[in-house]
């Protein structure tokens, strides 16, 4: 049965023209059946395909947990909290990353698509020490501050304004199973700033920690002189369309960190 909001309206319509004699029933079915209504839109959630909350929701809260392990240097080994906020034409992103040396915590603002806008971040090492960084955009520019410092940046033309948490949200609204590839332009707070491109490579199943999915595999390809490193991220199929896994380095002199998902809620 068709229980939609549009189906029960065209029953409402049905109702309002009942036949002389019939009026009272009619008002009756009518006022029942946008009852039914109401009680569907507050139940059932409301599925877009490709929308940068992978769901088309109402404004409401998302939080994951995730771990991210260096290769060799497990010590060292990220606790991560991530808190997503969609309200209206607007996503907030906070993060909240701990380890024995450091914390850092990252707030970020972008439009309804995913598109980073603004964004800080708080560096705190084990001796208390405290380094702020700011990225904001204007226009076809982006710029940062560190301190007294400021740099910029030109967005190339067709690239995607892209941050490590932005683009988390970004890859949900990303064309599967078609042969697209993205253009991004990568910022980071310390005011570099890196071109990436962004493909679907498959789909496969994998396990972590918060359980078992179906996942497409992405490949994030950096183009940094010869070398062209890559991130491999495996989003869920299933709405919303999150990031359960990536594997890859955070530079070129870095380990390798695997980031799973721990839980979800």
């Amino acid at each position: 049965m068709d229980s939609s909001p549009q189906s029960e309206n065209d029953r409402c319509a049905e109702g309002r023209v009942a036949p002389k004699g019939a009026r009272g029933n009619g008002m009756r079915r009518v006022a029942s059946s946008l009852l039914l209504v109401l009680v569907v839109l507050f139940q059932s959630p409301v599925q877009a395909e490709n929308s940068p909350e992978g769901q088309g929701a109402p404004n409401h809260v998302e939080t994951y947990r995730y771990q991210a392990v260096p290769t060799g240097r497990e010590r060292d080994t990220e606790q991560i909290t991530m808190v997503l906020s969609f309200k209206d034409d607007a996503i907030g992103f906070t993060s909240t990353s701990v380890s024995e040396k450091e914390k850092e915590e990252v707030a970020l603002k972008m439009t309804g698509k995913g598109d980073l806008t603004s964004g800080t971040r708080g560096l705190f090492n084990s001796s208390g020490r405290v380094t702020k960084a700011r990225i904001w955009r204007d226009g076809t520019k982006v710029y940062t501050r560190r301190g007294k410092k400021t740099t910029s940046a030109s967005i190339p033309k067709g690239a995607i304004l892209a941050i490590k948490g932005s683009l988390l949200v970004l890859l949900r609204s990303f064309p599967y199973g078609t042969t697209d590839q993205w253009n991004l332009l990568m910022i980071e707070f310390s005011g570099k700033s890196i071109s990436a491109t962004v493909r679907q490579t498959g789909t496969e199943r994998i396990s972590v920690p918060a359980g078992e999915f179906l996942c497409y595999r992405v490949e994030v390809r950096f183009r940094v002189l010869i070398v062209n490193p890559v991130v491999l991220c495996w989003v869920a199929v299933e709405n919303p369309r999150i990031v359960v896994k990536s594997v890859g380095k955070r530079g070129l002199f870095t380990p390798t960190y695997v980031t799973t998902l721990l839980e979800k809620g």
